[in-house]
């Protein structure tokens, strides 16, 4: 009989044993689940609730965001075509509507950190109230708040060179017009009339080496240089071979001869076509103007990731397939 007790009083502490081991297992296992995982989602269900709402909101004003920085990018890629064009006054209105549109990207970024600030449960102890998706749907939305802040330095800085740019096209352009009319009434025979008009060359001329100058300070300008110096040497020429008329009376004399002979030299060294122009526009693009649009297409591309993250985040992670699951059979390859 004692041997009897022994055994059962045996059996029923291990019994007791068993009980404790599963219910420390258990409580081990609760205590392994963190706040803020799915596997205690119903801790931070309330919390979610409240923040989901707010972070929806700040992602709409986000996209609001972005729709207004890819208007500025629409305009600065119009306002690059104007330049090559030297269509200043075409050009003019794309830097008022770019600058407009600056102001508005302002305030949506203004309202988009309102909206961030009013998230709920963002505070440093906020892991205990929202799930970890909604934490990184904010600290993304967070990232956001210095996208755009470059953008207001760039299109200053592109507007300034993009209009120095094409007044050079148009100073370029107008110069050849002003000195074709000299020659026209040089040929004429009106030499006065001719002096006069290249008195209107030479003032392009002037403006074009002062742009030059500035220019200068972020551009390649050697070609712009020696177009400038090639087409002012002409005009000198052309000048001297007036005045050595007007002296003559419009006798050929020797005087005018050597004149003749300057005329033609110079005239083979302008450019036979407008290639130049294409290279010297070139290299004014290069000098800051393609690097301010690149910066405004940048924060476009930085924007649009943003918004596919919080997608993708919202959306939760995909479901992997099944990997018990067969293919299935197209039975239009099946044999028979």
């Amino acid at each position: 009989m004692n041997a009897l007790r022994t055994v059962i009083a045996a059996l029923l502490w291990l019994a007791v044993a068993l009980v404790v081991a599963v219910g420390v297992a258990g409580i081990a296992a609760t205590m392994s689940h963190a706040p803020g995982t799915p596997a205690r989602a119903e801790l931070t269900w309330d919390g979610d609730r409240q923040s989901e709402p707010a972070i929806d909101a700040a992602t709409a004003d986000l996209q609001a965001l972005s729709d207004r920085v890819d208007d500025l990018g629409a305009t600065a890629r119009d306002a690059l075509v104007q330049v090559s064009a030297g269509d200043v006054d075409a050009l003019q209105g794309s830097i008022t509507n770019g600058t407009l549109q600056l102001r508005a990207i302002d305030a949506a970024n203004t309202k988009l950190g309102g909206s961030i600030a009013a998230i709920p449960h963002a505070g440093s102890d906020w892991a205990l109230d929202v799930s970890g998706s909604t934490r990184q749907r904010y600290e993304e939305l967070r990232k956001t708040s210095s996208l755009t802040s470059t953008l207001e330095a760039d299109w200053a800085a592109f507007t300034g060179r993009a209009l120095d740019a094409a007044t050079m096209t148009q100073l370029l352009a107008l110069h050849d017009t002003q000195t074709a009319a000299a020659a026209k009434e040089g040929t004429a025979g009106r030499y006065q009339e001719a002096l006069k008009a290249l008195d209107t060359s030479d003032a392009t001329i002037a403006r074009a080496r002062g742009l030059r100058d500035s220019l200068a300070k972020s551009s390649d300008v050697s070609t712009l240089t020696s177009w400038i110096d090639r087409n002012a040497a002409y005009d000198a020429a052309l000048r001297d071979l007036y005045e050595a008329l007007i002296q003559s009376k419009g006798r050929v004399t020797a005087t005018v001869r050597n004149a003749i002979d300057a005329e033609k030299a110079a005239r083979a060294q302008l450019p036979p076509d407008t290639r130049p122009l294409v290279i010297i526009m070139s290299d004014i693009e290069q000098g800051g103007l393609n690097q301010a649009v690149i910066s405004i297409e940048q924060a476009r591309g930085a924007l649009s990731a943003a918004l596919d993250t919080q997608e993708q985040i919202k959306a939760g992670p995909s479901e992997p397939p099944d990997a018990t699951m067969a293919p299935p059979v197209d039975a239009s390859q099946s044999p028979g």
